[in-house]
């Protein structure tokens, strides 16, 4: 990879040249994916106090609805930043499900504010609302895919 910078010549390629190490490109990009979801993890707790009081009977207070607006933006935010990391990586790669975790996120407070703050009410959907629990599966499985991206990383630090 090469980028022009004036003013910082490279004397092996000519001036004006900068030799950019892609090892140490890749590595600075899943540190960087790191810090994401290590964010995107300690939301989860706010997450789930959301989505279970979405769930709950009775009206749900709008306190609920902003809090759970604030927690959805920076997910789609977080979710933004990792799509745009990991946009040249394999699909079925650490960083892809990684980012396909975080769209789950998302999406689901997303629906359970839906649910909770519907236009119109109906009994299938006051049914589909009292089943909401929280995040699910799909929060320890970004769990896991942290500790592995951490691993990861450490592996790729240690060698020369």
């Amino acid at each position: 990879m090469r980028f022009r910078w004036r003013g910082f010549p490279d004397r092996r390629d000519g001036p004006g040249t900068v030799q950019l190490d892609p090892a140490a490109a890749r590595l600075m990009r899943l540190v960087t994916l790191l810090e994401l979801v290590d964010r995107a993890v300690v939301l989860q707790r706010e997450a789930d106090e959301v989505i279970v009081a979405c769930g709950l009977p009775g009206e749900t207070p709008g306190s609920v609805a902003r809090r759970g607006r604030q927690v959805a933006a920076e997910y789609a935010r977080i979710q933004g930043w990792v799509q745009d990391l990991c946009e040249g990586d394999e699909p079925g790669s650490l960083p892809r499900r990684i980012a396909e975790l975080l769209c789950y996120h998302t999406e689901m407070l997303d629906l359970s504010l839906k649910l909770a703050f519907p236009r119109y009410r109906s009994s299938k959907l006051e049914r589909r609302r009292r089943t909401l629990t929280g995040l699910g599966e799909p929060a320890r499985i970004l769990r896991e895919s942290q500790a592995a991206l951490r691993w990861w990383i450490e592996e790729l630090d240690v060698r020369p």
